[in-house]
């Protein structure tokens, strides 16, 4: 028996979520299933030219397969919250297709896969995409890898989670009020209450993710945990854009 996830639409928010952790956000492993062998540290992203490559150091039979030789492969990307007063995965993407180790690519490399592949014994290859899943607040969405990838800004994640984190904590608590009762746009998912709650944990906002669409916050609760995306009214096109935008969602919360 086999089973094929619902082909649901998929939000801008996720769309472009799936597209920075394959432009390099988030930690990567690779598991070359058919060979029993895994590659755990990578560096990943796109090229200019929208190829995804990677960068890794491999060892027994993937180091023994020659260029152009093709390995089916699960690649595996993680992606951690950039708030560092919480360990929390924000979302995973896993990524079924082939990779096949090359001299060089067309287009310019991501520079962390340029650096890594610079180093002797470093491989460099590319990755063919035939089935990607994204595991996120909104659950496990299938990515249409044959769709034209979303144009969002490029922004500086910890200047844009520093953006967040300069709002107080009752100034969040209302924004993600605000996403729950459609006073704000977004998308709001309720969880289980998180195991082993500590005192200075409970009735928290945490920041989960910030992009140039918007902010993605956790609140954290003794009962439920409330996930909620904010969503900018414009996307925001630089970092002084991205702090006008949530100043206005906090301003906007508070109405």
């Amino acid at each position: 028996m086999s089973f094929e996830a619902p082909q649901v639409g998929l939000s801008a928010r996720a769309h472009a979520l799936a597209l920075r952790m394959l432009s390099g956000a988030g930690a990567a492993s690779v598991d070359a299933y058919r060979l029993g062998e895994c590659l755990e540290f990578v560096a990943h992203g796109m090229t200019s030219a929208g190829e995804l490559v990677l960068a890794a150091s491999p060892v027994g039979e993937l180091s023994r397969l020659a260029d152009a030789q093709p390995a089916e492969v699960r690649l595996d990307i993680v992606k951690h919250t950039p708030d560092p007063s919480v360990s929390l995965v924000a979302a995973s993407l896993h990524v079924l297709g082939s990779m096949t180790w090359v001299e060089s690519v067309e287009g310019e490399l991501p520079e962390r896969v340029a650096s890594l592949a610079a180093i002797p014994g470093v491989r460099l290859a590319v990755f063919e995409v035939e089935r990607a899943v994204l595991h996120d607040m909104a659950g496990a969405s299938v990515i249409d890898a044959g769709a034209p990838p979303a144009v969002v800004p490029a922004l500086d994640e910890q200047d844009a989670f520093r953006a967040v984190a300069r709002q107080d904590q009752s100034a969040l608590k209302d924004l993600c009020w605000a996403v729950l009762v459609d006073a704000v746009p977004g998308e709001v998912a309720s969880k289980a209450a998180l195991p082993n709650l500590c005192a200075h944990t409970v009735d928290r906002v945490y920041c989960v993710d910030v992009d140039a669409l918007g902010i993605t916050l956790m609140l954290v609760g003794r009962h439920e945990t409330l996930i909620a995306h904010a969503a900018f009214a414009t996307p925001a096109i630089s970092q002084a854009a991205l702090e006008r935008r949530v100043d206005e969602l906090v301003q906007g919360a508070r109405i």
